[in-house]
């Protein structure tokens, strides 16, 4: 508004030394400031929320994140991202969620997903290893495992803990995305894992 007092000023002190079209740039160009001003003060909003958000999670699950590896971090357009290790939710060899990963996802939803209407990415992520054992019998490859162990996650989200499943969206990623070396197995226990996308 001031700045547009300051070119509605200056047409008046200066008459017959800018055209029409100069002005009317003048003006757009306010306009454009002002807009990218807005713009800064949304975004300015945004990671504010987005941090408090962060906090409360790693403050929920501050005991799985020291002991069991669990990670919550600003994701930039995504929002929010907990990385659960597959030790976290699942025994080796199962697609079914334990106790503990029950309520790790029960903190989860508590602070971020409840009462809000957020888009939620689960990804699941494997190792590089060729499916083996018994699950070798149930799927093809880690595409489909990931994406079941995914799906599990979303089950429990949604039957557990009320979040609405119009919010879900599953991902099986398989080996597709390594964090860590899958030629070593530290690193490949890395790759093993769940990632849940808040949106910001």
């Amino acid at each position: 508004m001031k700045h547009m007092i300051w070119v509605a000023g200056l047409a008046l002190l200066l008459p017959g030394c800018i055209s029409a079209d100069y002005y009317d740039d003048m003006v757009r160009s306010v306009h454009e400031v002002d807009s990218l001003k807005s713009n800064d003060n949304r975004q300015d909003m945004q990671i504010r929320e987005l941090e408090k958000r962060v906090d409360e999670l790693q403050s929920r699950l501050g005991s799985a994140m020291q002991e069991q590896g669990v990670k919550v971090e600003s994701a930039s357009a995504e929002g929010v991202r907990v990385t659960l290790p597959q030790s976290v939710l699942f025994a080796s060899g199962s697609t079914e969620i334990n106790e503990e990963g029950r309520k790790v996802l029960a903190s989860v939803a508590e602070a971020a997903l409840k009462g809000s209407e957020e888009n939620v990415r689960i990804v699941g992520h494997s190792d590089a290893l060729p499916v083996g054992g018994e699950l070798k019998n149930r799927f093809t490859d880690n595409w489909e495992l990931s994406a079941a162990r995914a799906a599990s996650v979303a089950r429990v989200l949604v039957w557990g803990e009320g979040v609405d499943q119009g919010r879900i969206l599953v991902e099986g990623r398989g080996a597709a995305e390594p964090v860590a070396d899958n030629a070593t197995a530290e690193g490949r226990d890395q790759n093993r894992r769940i990632e849940i996308f808040i949106a910001g």
